[in-house]
């Protein structure tokens, strides 16, 4: 029996006034997030939680990036530049 190649999906994550939207989401290994700066001043996005540790660096406004979704795990992601910004991710497998 032959079975469908999983569904994958894009998740939008906003930065505008300083925060993260949404700021807690749930989503599956292969998803991608895509960060996008809708704000007037730069962003970063930062993960520091061991085994998802990354750096997209400085987002620029109206620009953005993508991080892929590897395995499942939960972690924060956080903007260096401002830290009170930060979005819980839980990726299910």
């Amino acid at each position: 029996m032959l079975t469908a190649p999983a569904q994958t999906a894009e998740i939008e994550v906003r930065m505008a006034g300083s925060a993260y939207a949404p700021d807690n989401l749930a989503a599956k290994v292969g998803d991608v997030l895509r960060f996008h700066n809708d704000d007037a001043v730069g962003h970063n996005v930062f993960v520091a939680n061991r085994g998802f540790a990354v750096d997209l660096g400085k987002q620029d406004p109206g620009t953005s990036a993508e991080l892929p979704l590897g395995k499942p795990g939960r972690f924060e992601v956080e903007c260096v530049i401002h830290p009170r910004m930060g979005v819980v991710v839980e990726v299910s497998p």
